[in-house]
């Protein structure tokens, strides 16, 4: 109750233009978009010019999994004409934080429009390799019941992340085959954003429709080159297999042929289980994984441990970006491929 008066007072005044500290908006036309991740602002941010303004509702640094805003970011929000998010049962949030900011604003929906992958079992923790007492799949809470998973940290959202079959346990359903939201680390599908964003930022300000245009074409031959520099790259990569810190990274490694021999956290933000984590290390040694990797957004514990039991090298990957040295979607990809370069055999 405390936090909804608070909620009430803060809409009562004029927001600041963005949420996170360093989010300041794309441009200072009258329309308001706001975009739920640091790689999609971006890309957004870049096509709206001055036309727009756009703001980042995920704070950098904070995991986009589980965001629970503040009062204050979501009267930041006031005023809200398009909404973009991820969709693929990953930001519902955004919906909600919009919804009680500005009541009925445009929706731009991302992710079933840019050819959604699906995620395989070793991203989502369901392991080829179990420990040798049989009891397959024992990573998850005692007889099954994951209820109460990916809520906030309030526990005021209990319920809201159903998956397409309507099941109501509350959990933000990772299963096998489950479609992977993290299309954005895909350079490739990244020009399709580009594409997606000059149309609907034309719907929203149609005067405007052919500078949209042109900044989303620019958008889009600078993705290319960086991703032909990335492809040059994992040419040389004498390593394929890697173990990331959740399934973040399924799209990149399709793209550019690596292999995910598990993941250090099913569900991202909770600690995996000793028995998971046992069966990461039995994986392990049935691979030829190179080195595992860490989030920033994340506890890194539970992969620290995995890495010194294994002996495997631990390394860093940043699935979201908008921090120090990654103020860029192409300054976070090039991070993240420097990393790489040192864990797999390539050249830096």
């Amino acid at each position: 109750m405390a936090r909804l008066l608070a909620l009430a007072l803060l809409l009562s005044v004029p927001p600041a233009a963005g949420c996170g500290d360093d989010a300041d908006g794309g441009g200072s036309g009258g329309e308001k978009v706001a975009v739920s991740v640091f790689p999609l602002y971006d890309i957004a941010r870049r096509v709206a010019g001055d036309d727009l303004e756009v703001v980042l509702v995920l704070p950098p640094g904070r995991s986009e999994h589980s965001y629970d805003p503040s009062p204050r970011e979501v009267a930041a929000l006031s005023g809200t004409d398009l909404s973009v998010r991820v969709g693929l049962e990953m930001d519902d949030w955004l919906e909600r934080i919009v919804h009680s900011a500005s009541g009925d604003a445009k929706e731009l929906l991302l992710g079933p429009m840019i050819d959604p992958r699906r995620m395989t079992g070793n991203e989502i923790g369901e392991l080829d390799h179990h420990d040798d007492d049989g009891d397959e799949g024992e990573h998850h809470d005692e007889g099954g019941d994951h209820e109460g998973e990916h809520h906030d940290e309030g526990g005021d959202h209990e319920g809201e992340h159903h998956d397409e079959d309507g099941d109501d346990e509350g959990e933000h359903h990772h299963h096998h085959g489950a479609f992977d939201p993290h299309f954005w680390l895909d350079p490739i599908r990244m020009q399709q954003v580009a594409d997606h964003f000059a149309e609907a930022f034309a719907e929203l300000k149609p005067a405007a429709a052919e500078r949209f245009r042109s900044r989303a074409e620019e958008v889009e031959t600078e993705l290319a080159a960086l991703h032909e520099e990335i492809e040059s790259a994992a040419s040389g990569w004498r390593m394929k297999e890697i173990v990331t810190f959740h399934g973040s990274f399924g799209y990149f490694a399709e793209r550019y042929g690596l292999e995910i021999a598990a993941v250090v956290e099913p569900f991202p933000g909770r600690e995996p289980t000793p028995r998971y984590m046992r069966e990461v290390l039995t994986a392990l040694r049935a691979t030829h994984a190179a080195a595992l990797f860490s989030e920033p957004q994340l506890d890194p514990r539970p992969a620290q441990v995995i890495a010194r039991e294994s002996g495997k090298p631990l390394f860093e990957l940043d699935p979201v970006g908008g921090t120090e040295g990654r103020e860029s979607y192409e300054a976070l990809m090039r991070s993240n491929l420097s990393v790489l370069n040192r864990a797999l055999g390539g050249s830096d």
